[in-house]
């Protein structure tokens, strides 16, 4: 079936729009992509049997709209993460949506027992998400998986160091490259504890000299604020890749204007420009960064990165 532009706009919601068209002449077929895609993933929520909720519900954002956008300094690209169904849907349903939405082959790593069983009778936050990246190189998915308090990680992440009573296991993150990404909220993460756990965690000293530097841009001299979270990369084969740390914005700056002048003192040329695009539009009285971070890789690759809600 073929979806024309008129319907795709009409599909989402005007703050998503209106983001997409600040992003539009800086990555084209990217924002082509996304619209299409966007508007296939948010369809569901906009029929919804609640309407005066279906906008407003979502965990993403500060005003429940289920939609973030988020950047990188690693690559240009449009990234966003969206709920998978409307909000009369039952949090443990949707997890086995979003693996329907995804159409991933249905390879051993991707199976959902473990992660669906971790839920089973468990309270939960929202159940699922859908990610996704819009580049010139092409297009990713990522299936985020809700972590219930409590629950012990399944195989294979059976490395024991994961067992720390520091981490709390908040999300987990599938990749269709079948690579993995886990989240944990931390009470007690100091700097030093952090670059500890960078050392250990990649195995040389160069990834840690990167992300202090980063973090340097985002805390200044200040201690990291608590509690604040860590992601950590894993590949198929369950090899460390990279580690993230990350907290939200409003626990290091004063406001949206502050976020964004630390940022974009550390940027330059199209990832300054596709951050000005995604950080646009006029102010709306709340915060529009969410969670902010700085990550590095085994190679010592280290960026910046931020949730924007759409304005």
């Amino acid at each position: 079936m073929v979806v024309h532009p008129a319907e795709i706009q009409s599909a989402l919601p005007s703050a998503v729009g209106r983001t997409m068209d600040r992003l539009e002449p800086l990555l084209p077929e990217a924002v082509i992509r996304a619209r299409a895609a966007l508007a296939h993933s948010l369809g569901a929520v906009g029929h919804s049997v609640w309407p005066e909720v279906a906008w407003r519900f979502s965990r993403l954002t500060n005003t429940g709209l289920p939609i973030e956008f988020a950047w990188s300094s690693r690559e240009a690209a449009l990234r966003c993460t969206v709920e998978v169904a409307p909000p009369e849907t039952p949090d443990h349903e949707r997890l086995g949506l979003a693996a329907r939405c995804l159409g991933w082959p249905n390879e051993p790593r991707h199976a959902l027992a473990p992660w669906q069983a971790l839920q089973q009778g468990r309270d939960l936050r929202f159940g699922a998400w859908l990610g996704a990246r819009f580049s010139r190189a092409g297009s990713a998915t990522k299936l985020y998986v809700d972590l219930p308090p409590g629950a012990s990680l399944p195989p294979p992440c059976s490395l024991p160091w994961l067992r720390s009573p520091t981490l709390h296991w908040r999300m987990a993150g599938l990749n269709a490259d079948q690579s993995l990404e886990l989240y944990a909220q931390c009470a007690d993460l100091d700097r030093e504890r952090l670059l500890g756990w960078c050392q250990r965690f990649l195995g040389a000293s160069a990834p840690g000299v990167a992300l202090d530097q980063r973090l340097a841009l985002l805390c200044g001299d200040q201690d990291l604020p608590r509690p604040s979270g860590l992601s950590l990369l894993f590949d198929r084969e369950m090899r460390p890749r990279a580690l993230t740390w990350f907290c939200f914005a409003k626990a290091l700056f004063r406001d949206d204007q502050q976020v964004s002048k630390a940022l974009q003192s550390a940027l330059d040329g199209e990832h300054a420009a596709v951050y000005a695009a995604l950080a646009g539009g006029p102010p709306d009285g709340r915060w529009r960064h969410g969670m902010v971070g700085a990550g590095v890789d085994a190679g010592g690759t280290s960026w910046l990165q931020c949730g924007l809600r759409p304005t």
